[in-house]
């Protein structure tokens, strides 16, 4: 049975009494964009809710990726933190998205304004295929699918094989495709065989017939080719990828291939869409005998993997050995990251919830799922989670990731943009300098002689550990209060020393100094505030006392030493363990832990009739030393 502590019993409470007030606080961040952030400080939880009506004109939902590329050559792998890819793409709000292995390689399917990049995750031993969404052409609507791919190739001479990836290595036996998106050259192993094309009608797009010529066939490749900027390189690895581009590719053939995305009980069928009258890369209409999902994803400008389904027809419906994953993922308490929409796929609600920290602990799939369907969601999924779940706005992290306050890196994520920002985006170096706050200067105005620019100003520039307080802005002669629309809070304060909620309420989480973070009109401003260790009541402090006597009942030289360990309102520290020392003497034990009055006795055998000592310990309790009785 698990116990709360007392500190965070106290971060608790003090958490609950900083928004007592108000529950949730919503701000709009743009026409048809709004942010809702609530507090359950019962469970406790930290949920933030984006909803995007995209009817609106000015709004554009996009996916993007780490870094701009799949691979990279520093520690992250092509990753990047999803508050640093906001900041860099101008976006209003900002998520994590799929699962991912070390890389920057989603483990699901990844378009990215028309042009995919990463092949929908059709499933392994445990399960699957799993779940995406994507978004219409349009930017209108957004869909969700249980996904299959299959990569069809045919050789010059009429011989076809299927490739089984896009933009990640091969494994044994395959044929992957590599695009620019990846990076500048292939990551396979070596031995294998390697097609450049050249010429080729970019972009990738599922379910679209690609087409180039042969520029060289590369057998025995050393695994790193360079990826023309015109053109794609075909991969297999060594086995029989490799020995099928040999024997049936040649410099000078013009080969294609297709893409499909599609259901997967009628994969084949996504294949046929590229056969299809076209618009550009686009199919113009469904045709007869084509499934109408194949169709659908050929015209998909935006796509995102995760898993699993969390709402099906307005239904709580979490199936996750069916997408592969085991209960503990599905049951157990973690952070989670889901995006769902309303039943007519107009509306998209993309939601976090903060765990694994005592403000807020986490929730299960079916917990998930249930708060989607509150806030309005029809049909939803769950995304990665766990330290990934991240949330930014006007490029600042509203989230507490992992609960310590640093963003992991992901692989790619999902954006919104807006063309009528109410809330201005942060630049990514701000065009006036962070405004440092010292904490003398925090409470209170500046006096009236000292002009500056807009301030966040704090109620207490000092915190113990628990502690809360509340912070506005100061912009002239004007009071900005902390659940103002205009302004967007950064939720970690740095270290994790601290947590600022939408409404401007500051809890203290770490000793250290906080910085917190606001951004207001375009701009950020930031103030420290000191974290002290918590205060102790006097009656949480205990102490070791101890009395020693000549035992009347034993031989000479035999004393009694008693122990008794009491706090400031004299209640007794029950079960605590006690250690002694004997100089000049032996007792008849050492160590022994309190009884339900605190207390607890020895009896020593002293070596001479004076000069004896014996030191008295209770773990990081001061020690008491008392010498032998005359």
């Amino acid at each position: 049975m698990n116990k709360t502590s007392p500190l965070s019993l106290v971060l608790l409470l003090s958490f609950a009494a900083s928004v007592c007030q108000a529950s949730t606080v919503t701000k709009r961040l743009a026409p048809g964009v709004t942010l809702t952030q609530e507090i359950d400080t019962k469970t406790p939880l930290v949920i933030n809710v984006v909803s995007v009506d995209l009817t609106v004109a000015s709004v554009h939902p996009e996916v993007a990726i780490g870094q701009d590329k799949i691979a990279g050559s520093d520690v992250t792998k092509g990753r990047e933190d999803v508050a640093q890819i906001a900041k860099r793409h101008r976006a209003l709000v900002a998520v994590n998205g799929d699962y991912f292995p070390y890389t920057g390689d989603p483990l699901g399917v990844g378009i990215r304004n028309g042009e995919i990049f990463s092949e929908p995750w059709t499933g392994n031993a445990k399960g699957g295929p799993r779940a995406a969404m994507g978004i219409t052409d349009d930017g209108k609507r957004a869909l969700f699918d249980i996904l299959g791919f299959l990569g069809d190739l045919q050789a010059a001479d009429g011989q076809r094989v299927v490739i089984r990836g896009i933009n990640r290595t091969a494994g044994p036996g395959e044929i992957v495709v590599y695009s620019s998106i990846y990076g500048d050259a292939t990551a396979n192993k070596p031995g294998g065989t390697d097609i450049v094309l050249s010429g080729v009608n970019l972009p990738l797009r599922a379910n679209k017939m690609v087409q180039g010529k042969v520029e060289a066939v590369l057998a025995s490749s050393n695994g790193v080719t360079p990826i023309p900027a015109n053109g794609v390189v075909l991969a297999g690895a060594p086995g029989a990828g490799s020995n099928f581009l040999s024997a049936h590719l040649h410099a000078g053939d013009t080969v294609g291939f297709v893409l499909g995305v599609g259901a997967p009980n009628t994969i084949a069928s996504s294949v046929q869409v590229a056969n299809l009258p076209r618009e550009g890369d686009l199919p113009s209409r469904a045709g007869a005998g084509i499934d109408r999902k194949a169709f659908l994803w050929g015209r998909i400008s935006h796509a995102i993997g995760g898993g699993p389904r969390l709402l099906v027809g307005g239904q709580v419906s979490v199936d996750g050995a069916a997408e592969g994953f085991d209960s503990n993922f599905t049951d157990s308490t973690h952070p989670r990251t889901a995006v769902g929409t309303n039943a007519e796929g107009n509306r998209l609600y993309i939601v976090t919830v903060d765990g694994r920290q005592t403000i807020s602990k986490g929730v299960s799939l079916a917990a998930m799922a249930a708060i989607m369907k509150r806030y309005g969601a029809s049909e939803a999924i769950n995304l990665d989670g766990g330290g990934s779940t991240s949330m930014a706005v006007g490029g600042i992290t509203i989230s507490s990731p992992g609960g310590v306050g640093d963003e992991r890196p992901v692989a790619d994520m999902l954006l919104i943009g807006s063309d009528k920002p109410y809330i201005q985006t942060a630049p990514e170096q701000p065009m006036l300098p962070v405004m440092e706050i010292q904490p003398e200067n925090v409470v209170g105005m500046p006096p009236a002689a000292f002009v500056r620019g807009p301030q966040v100003v704090a109620a207490a520039s000092t915190l113990p550990i628990g502690g809360v307080t509340t912070l506005k802005i100061l912009d002239g002669a004007k009071t900005i209060k902390g659940d103002a629309a205009e302004v967007i809070w950064q939720g970690p304060a740095s270290g994790g020393a601290g947590f600022v909620d939408q409404s401007g309420g500051f809890v203290a989480l770490a000793a250290g100094a906080a910085k917190i973070t606001a951004l207001y009109k375009g701009q950020l401003y930031s103030a420290t505030i000191t974290v002290s260790p918590p205060v102790v009541p006097v009656t949480d402090i205990y102490a070791v006392r101890a009395r020693i006597a000549a035992d009347p009942a034993s031989p000479t030289r035999r004393s009694v030493l008693s122990v008794q360990i009491l706090n400031g309102a004299q209640k007794p520290g029950q079960a605590m363990p006690v250690h002694i020392e004997v100089t000049g003497g032996k007792a008849d034990r050492v160590d022994a832990p309190t009884d339900a009055d605190g207390g607890v006795t020895f009896r020593v055998n002293w070596d001479s009739a004076a000069g004896g000592l014996v030191t008295v310990s209770s773990g990081t309790l001061a020690s008491v030393t008392i010498g032998q009785p005359k």
